[in-house]
């Protein structure tokens, strides 16, 4: 125990070290700093050849070139998003960085007063998703994977939270958020690309994939809105927040099969983004079953 302790506060001082540096640098310096050490190590790493496996299977139509290009953009992708984490309450504060597609459906949304789910993915500057909340002024949430280390995670959700956009982590305490913030009207952000090993199967590029259904279920049940959403990256520091209209699924009051007629919508519009812009998803997900 006391062993562990010491790794967690290391661990913890070479994170506020690193992110230390990226507040010196600025923004856009930090940026491109994260971008160039994510490019360099990413594709070293064991797990760029099980992202490599799974474009190829996923993308057929790419050859070696192409895959080894997306790869190492996919990468910086990645290091640029650890370096803006820092700087994520003044993208979202700034009306110039971030232009919205789609906005009617969140005026619609917040005019209707009603709860509403937005589904997104680790697909470009995912982390910008919160702009949802900011722009719209209702509280948002967003379900998230808890680092292993607390004191790491204490301080990324110090630098992410801003006053319309809290996290809260996935599990119990995560359903629980969800019920709390449908009852309040507000929205709910879950990035539903990860593979759940008790999720139900469900198409994805054309292979079964493991699929948390906690979104339809509780959609359906509480008849709540699903607004398929994404991000991308624009350059020069600038990004796109697209709001998709709500899935229309016709509900036919067999649940098993609505469910899964959700889940599969949901995942093809990941496949439409993903085939569109192959380097903002983050291939290194053990997504399928093998």
């Amino acid at each position: 125990m006391a062993n562990k302790a010491i790794q967690y506060r290391l661990e913890w001082v070479l994170v506020w070290f690193i992110v230390w540096i990226f507040e010196r640098l600025g923004q856009r310096k930090a940026s491109n700093l994260g971008g160039w050490l994510s490019r360099k190590i990413g594709p070293r790493l064991s797990v760029h050849k099980l992202a490599r496996r799974n474009m190829k299977l996923s993308l057929p139509e790419l050859d070696d070139t192409e895959i080894d290009r997306n790869l190492v953009q996919m990468w910086d992708n990645l290091g640029r998003n650890v370096a803006e984490i820092p700087f994520l309450k003044d993208i979202l504060a700034d009306p110039e960085a971030i232009e919205i597609v789609g906005a009617e459906y969140l005026d619609a949304r917040k005019e209707a007063n009603e709860a509403a789910f937005f589904a997104t993915a680790h697909y470009g500057p995912w982390e910008l998703v919160g702009n949802v909340g900011v722009y719209s002024g209702v509280k948002t949430m967003g379900i998230y994977r808890a680092a292993n280390n607390p004191l790491v995670d204490a301080f990324f959700q110090n630098k992410r939270l801003s006053d319309h956009y809290g996290f809260s982590p996935k599990g119990a305490e995560g359903a629980r958020s969800i019920l709390t913030l449908v009852r309040e009207k507000g929205n709910i952000v879950l990035l539903n690309d990860q593979k759940l090993n008790t999720g139900i199967s469900v198409p994805f590029f054309g292979r079964d994939a493991m699929t948390a259904p906690a979104i339809a279920e509780i959609a359906l049940k509480k008849k709540i809105p699903i607004y398929p959403t994404r991000n991308d990256r624009l350059g020069n520091g600038k990004f796109r927040l697209t709001i998709y209209p709500p899935l229309d699924i016709e509900v036919t009051g067999d649940r098993t099969q609505d469910v899964y007629a959700i889940l599969k919508a949901i995942n093809e519009c990941y496949e439409d983004w993903i085939r569109e812009r192959p380097d903002h998803w983050f291939w290194v997900h053990n997504r399928w079953i093998d």
